[in-house]
């Protein structure tokens, strides 16, 4: 199998779909179109028989899609473009479970810029999506500012850092990819080891923030 295609990975299932079933799950995103480029996504979904060349028009044109990046068979991670044109890049573990992803924004001079991330704890195990015992919500901004969530399942509170001194945002940013170049994107290891704990000095706000 390439190292990528263009298949819709259903999370719920934990299952790649066929080219077919991928191109009728968007053909019913798109079935009430709202502006002439989904108009004209209809009329492509209907005679359409390659998924890639539905997510090139789709990507072109700021519109729904998937990429799955496999690795001998076995997914790894996934690109979507959602309907906002945010780029969620998605990880999966040995479960086919997502533990952890990044969102993407295209920012005034082009670039995308990763404005988010959040990643899920488990119980060592278990399989089930249920299956978390905490999770974290980092939130970025271009001047380096940066805010963390932190919350214990089952928990009434939360706790909540911002950072203390601006993070280099160097590895946040990343130029808009010409279609099928997306290895960049997919990098998870973004920052050096530590580098994200530094701007905050390990020191919370406060005891928590109530949900």
């Amino acid at each position: 199998m390439n190292k990528y295609t263009y298949q819709f990975w259903s999370r719920g299932y934990r299952e790649l779909k066929s080219e077919e079933d991928t191109l009728y799950y968007y053909s019913i995103k798109y079935k009430s179109p709202n502006s002439d480029k989904e108009k004209f996504a209809k009329k492509l979904l209907k005679n359409c028989k390659s998924s890639e060349d539905w997510a090139k028009y789709a990507y072109e044109n700021k519109l729904q899609f998937c990429v799955c990046k496999m690795n001998e068979g076995t997914l790894e991670a996934t690109l979507r473009q959602d309907t906002i044109n945010d780029i969620t890049i998605a990880f999966y573990d040995e479960y086919k479970r997502l533990f952890m992803y990044y969102v993407f924004r295209e920012q005034e001079n082009g670039m995308l810029f990763c404005v988010g991330m959040m990643f899920w704890e488990f119980i060592e195990g278990l399989d089930g999506d249920d299956d978390d015992t905490k999770s974290w919500i980092y939130t970025f901004e271009t001047n380096g500012n940066v805010k963390v969530i932190e919350h214990e399942k089952g928990a009434e509170e939360e706790c909540i850092w911002t950072s203390k001194i601006p993070l280099n945002v160097q590895n946040n940013w990343e130029p808009k990819p010409k279609f099928g170049e997306w290895d960049s994107l997919f990098r998870m290891k973004r920052w050096r080891p530590g580098e994200l704990d530094e701007a905050f000095k390990g020191v919370p706000d406060g005891s928590g923030i109530k949900k």
